[in-house]
Formats: structure tokens, sequence, C-alpha cells
């Protein structure tokens, strides 16, 4: 008689857990993702920016002061690559470049950055240095 309680309150629990997790994952962030479909799930950023072919998304997680930054989420040619996310309503369900567990480290010139340091992001091409701009003289 107790193993089938024990069974049937694993079950019910196992059966709550799939649909809080299903809840979750309704306004989940996921690579791959538009921008709209961002806009969607988490509402209007605070401010968005755009640079060639990124565009960068900034969301209010309640502890920009703590942390020192909003929760970011990034975009290469309108495809969600990776996120930032401390606020425990936003949810990127990727492998974040930042996870919630990972402490800042500084990382000096000449030395690289610690292994797996951003394992989750993918497809970024580098692309060598511009052209150099020089200062000139204003004309009036």
């Amino acid at each position: 008689m107790p193993q089938r309680i024990v069974v049937l309150v694993a079950a019910l629990a196992a059966l709550g857990a799939g649909s809080l997790r299903a809840q979750d994952t309704a306004t989940a962030v996921r690579p791959g993702m538009s921008e709209s479909d961002v806009r969607a799930r988490w509402g209007e950023p605070v401010a968005v920016r755009r640079a060639n072919e990124w565009t960068y998304l900034f969301f209010r997680n309640g502890m920009e002061r703590q942390w020192g930054y909003y929760d970011t989420v990034f975009l290469h040619n309108d495809q969600v690559v990776d996120a930032i996310v401390r606020a425990p309503e936003h949810l990127y369900v990727g492998q974040s470049s930042s996870p919630p567990d990972r402490l800042p480290e500084f990382t000096p010139p000449g030395r690289p950055p610690t292994p797996g340091a951003a394992a989750g992001v993918l497809g970024v091409r580098v692309v060598g240095p511009g052209p150099t701009l020089t200062p000139t003289r204003e004309r009036r």
C-alpha cells in the first residue's frame, strides 16, 4: 500500500512539473527566433541597438543596479544566437554564453578567455579590421 502512494505522488509531481514546464516554455526564447518572436514573448525592449547584421534587444530584469546590465538578446541576421538572462520571468532555452552561475572574470589582453566561456555562441564569423578612420579637420 505505501508503495502505491509513493508511485501516485511521484506521478502527480511529474504531471505538475510537466504542465509548469509547458507554461514556462510558452514565454521562452529559443535560438533561431526572429526579433518579432522575441517581442511577442517578452514584450517591448527597453532599448534596441543595431550594428550591421547584429541586433541587441535589452529588457528590464529588476536587478539592473545589482547586476549592472539588462537582460540581453543577441540576434544575427534576425535570428536569436545568444541571450544573457537574469530575470526569473525570462527564459532562454539555448545555451547562454553567460549562464547565471558563471562569475565574471577579467581577461587581460594577450590571454585567451577561459575554455568554454562562450561555448554557446555558434555561427559567428570574425572579420578583419575595417578601414582605418583618421581624424580630419572640419571644413567651414
